[in-house]
């Protein structure tokens, strides 16, 4: 099979999936099918430059031909080509570049326990919990609001969680804020869902991992800024 006939094939399957991913009963060009999901997909919204690049290719192979493809697409085009397919079809998910076990803590943690975990492992974002319900997180920004407000000396040891508890972060702090998904959400959902805070001037400090993306439930990953260099086009 020829490069040509190859990448006929990959543009068709390319071509397949996004129908059916776009649901519906009317059928839509390429060109239609790729501008309408990019809208709501961050999948396809990743790659719809390629995609549109692909299809002016298809174009000059299939149209433009009387006979031999006028354009024989190299070897790279089509191992790039399989592999948005591959992400496509069934693209990385969350977990994939998520840190696990998540470290978490009680509103009666010591908070010397939480600055040694924080310093040994980089942690930002730590969920709490209270009698078994996540209240919040405290976080590197927590730390350093509640360590500023001290005007006495204090020994750290003997000071709890819950002694802080008015800067534990909630979702609604535009400085650093946090958001819960599922666990099958793909990265390039998390990585836009960063974007969307950074557009709104706001912080998004992490994503929780659940099963059902329920703060109720136990947390198995957690997403912080630092683990978007893992996503990979």
């Amino acid at each position: 099979m020829s490069n040509a006939q190859t990448f006929l094939t990959l543009f068709n399957k390319i071509e397949q999936f996004l129908d059916k991913l776009n649901n519906s009963t009317d059928h839509h060009g390429f060109r239609r099918l790729v501008d309408n999901l990019s809208k709501h997909n961050d999948l396809v919204a990743n790659y719809k430059l390629e995609l549109v690049d692909y299809l002016e290719l298809r174009n000059a192979i299939v149209h433009k031909s009387t006979g031999k493809p006028i354009a024989e697409p190299n070897i790279e085009v089509i191992a790039k080509m399989q592999r948005i397919y591959d992400a496509l079809s069934n693209p990385p998910r969350a977990m994939d570049i998520a840190t696990k076990p998540v470290y978490s803590c009680t509103t009666k943690t010591p908070i010397v326990e939480i600055i040694k975990e924080m310093n040994s492992n980089f942690y930002t974002s730590i969920p709490v919990y209270h009698q078994d319900q996540f209240i919040g997180v405290f976080s590197d920004n927590s730390l350093t609001r509640w360590l500023a407000h001290i005007n006495k000396p204090l020994d750290l040891k003997d000071i709890l969680v819950s002694q802080a508890q008015d800067y534990i972060e909630q979702a609604d702090n535009k400085f650093n804020s946090y958001k819960f998904m599922d666990i099958k959400t793909d990265v390039f959902t998390v990585r836009q869902a960063f974007v969307a805070f950074t557009k709104e001037k706001m912080r998004l400090g992490a994503i929780f991992l659940t099963q059902t993306g329920n703060k109720n439930e136990k947390i198995q990953g957690i997403i912080t800024p630092w683990d978007l260099p893992k996503i990979k086009r």
